[in-house]
């Protein structure tokens, strides 16, 4: 419009004439004259508004340029706007998603405040009530708490001394060739023990019999004492002689008796020293029976006897977002920690509902442990420390003894021996395998993997597998299918609360920090 509009304005001026009128001319009778001065004033008129007409479109079409790209600019600028408000309107989106979002979090925020609040009135009461327990305690968590700073520092010391490995096996093999050496000086000391305490026990029967020799010299003297005596009634006369042969056999009584009692210490102290012997006899005897190899199946057979069910129910929020209940169950042994105390079980975290993979999944869980033909809940489970994928359960000490059960004992050097006996938690099968110590952590052992005819019974390791030293100590489980963990304490991690007192936000956040230390281990045992 404002085009079109110009264009009729520049048109309505282009044809408008400002000039003063032209004086009229005089009329006069020369109709000739006239005629042609008329014809060519209007020539002139017509030539002058071609001319004012040319200048007219000239100055409009200049105008029609100079508006066209006035227009252009104003486009330009007006998509600059549109585009500028655009990406307003985009940032004020964002800003009220971010909003949005940040009020979710703020209601979440103050839900979990509150849930804490709870929780840490509820902490307090279980802290009002434990104040008793916890001043009876205390010295023994801090000796606890002082041996955890020692073997985390050991820990840390371990992995700084992973050059020194090779130097290490060496010096262990050292070891080992000296304890066995050691150890045949003991069966040579033994067997001369055991000589010795014969020939103790013949002398202690020789001095035995000469005791009863004497014991009967000295009943035969006191009846001729008492004999001699009534001779003194009868032989009045010879009173002088019997009183002097009685001062004599008293005498002769006395040191017999003190020569009795002397023997008796004799006696006594060489029962001393047998008993000495024999304990003596007993603990190399227990050292070399448990240095003593044992078969696969002795070790399996004690496997077997003195297993312990784990079994966990869970329930677990599946894809579409609907729950179900699941139950895992294994089986392990018990293993006593003779240095710090305490006695546990060992399986691995895929067998339970806690693998690394389901943070956030499961929103409740229990777990109940058998016995023999006991069964009782368990509160809390953990995670080691050096390898988060391998879970321990620690047991209380009533339904312990009350099994009955055969413990198993830590190995603290694996490496004295070449081949570890592995069987599987679900006592499916077992077998043997060589390993060695992985020189870029000391904390795992690489099991070879032969060809399957040459294990027995066709046996393969896999992850879960327990791992036995040939005397049948316990060295840890296979993390997979051909690294095991070797577990010299039970240095926990992480913890989980199970049962009633189970937190699916803080079991999610912990298996989240586990997976973060899980990436920090070599790469070869990941």
């Amino acid at each position: 419009m404002l085009v079109i509009c110009d264009f009729l304005l520049l048109s309505m001026l282009a044809l408008a004439r400002f000039d003063p009128p032209e004086e009229r001319p005089e009329p006069t009778l020369d109709a000739t004259a006239s005629s042609d001065t008329a014809e060519a004033e209007l020539i002139s008129l017509l030539e002058e508004s071609l001319e004012s007409e040319l200048e007219s479109r000239t100055s409009l079409s200049e105008d029609l340029t100079e508006t066209r790209q006035s227009l252009q600019e104003k486009a330009v600028a007006l998509e600059e706007k549109e585009a500028a408000l655009n990406e307003t309107q985009e940032s004020l989106e964002a800003k009220a998603a971010e909003a949005a979002r940040l009020a979710q979090t703020k209601a979440e925020l103050e839900a979990e405040q509150t849930r804490l609040a709870a929780e840490k009135l509820k902490v307090e009461t279980e802290q009002a009530q434990l104040s008793e327990r916890f001043e009876s305690t205390r010295t023994e968590l801090q000796t606890a708490n002082t041996e955890r700073v020692e073997l985390v520092k050991t820990v840390g010391s371990l992995k700084a001394e992973t050059s020194v490995v090779k130097e290490r096996l060496s010096q262990t093999e050292e070891e080992l060739i000296a304890r066995e050496i050691a150890l045949a000086e003991r069966e040579a000391a033994l067997k001369a023990a055991e000589e010795e305490r014969q020939r103790l026990a013949k002398e202690a029967d020789r001095l035995s019999r000469q005791l009863d020799v004497a014991q009967a010299e000295r009943t035969l003297l006191s009846q001729n004492l008492a004999r001699e005596l009534e001779e003194k009634q009868l032989l009045q006369a010879e009173k002088e002689q019997a009183f002097a042969r009685a001062d004599r056999l008293g005498e002769n009584v006395s040191q017999l008796g003190q020569g009795v009692n002397q023997l008796g210490q004799n006696v006594s102290q060489i029962g001393e020293g047998v008993t000495n012997l024999n304990e003596t006899s007993e603990t190399i005897r227990k050292e070399m029976e448990d240095a003593r190899p044992q078969t696969m199946s002795e070790i399996f057979t004690r496997f077997q006897n003195n297993r312990a069910l784990i079994k966990f129910t869970s329930t677990e929020t599946g894809l579409l977002g609907g729950e179900k209940q699941r139950t895992y169950e294994t089986k392990s042994i018990l293993i006593t920690d003779t240095a710090n105390g305490g006695t546990f079980l060992v399986t691995h975290s895929s067998d339970t509902p806690f693998t690394l993979s389901k943070a956030g999944k499961v929103t409740s869980a229990a777990l109940e442990v058998t016995l023999g033909q006991q069964s009782f809940a368990v509160r809390k489970i953990a995670f080691f420390n050096g390898d988060p994928r391998l879970i321990f359960i620690p047991l209380p000490e009533l339904p312990v003894q009350q099994s009955g059960f055969e413990t198993f004992k830590l190995s603290m050097q694996p490496e004295r021996w070449e081949e570890a006996i592995l069987i599987k938690n679900d006592e499916t099968n077992f077998g043997r395998a060589g390993f060695r110590r992985l020189t870029s952590s000391a904390r795992f052992l690489k099991m070879d993997r032969p060809a399957l005819g040459q294990l027995f019974a066709n046996f393969a390791s896999s992850r879960g597998d327990l791992a036995f030293t040939k005397n049948s100590y316990f060295i840890g489980a296979l993390t997979d299918s051909k690294h095991a963990f070797v577990i010299d304490g039970f240095l926990a991690g992480a913890t989980l609360e199970l049962g009633p007192n189970y937190d699916p936000a803080n079991a999610s956040a912990t298996i989240g920090r586990l997976n973060d230390r899980l990436s920090k281990l070599p790469a070869e045992v990941q």
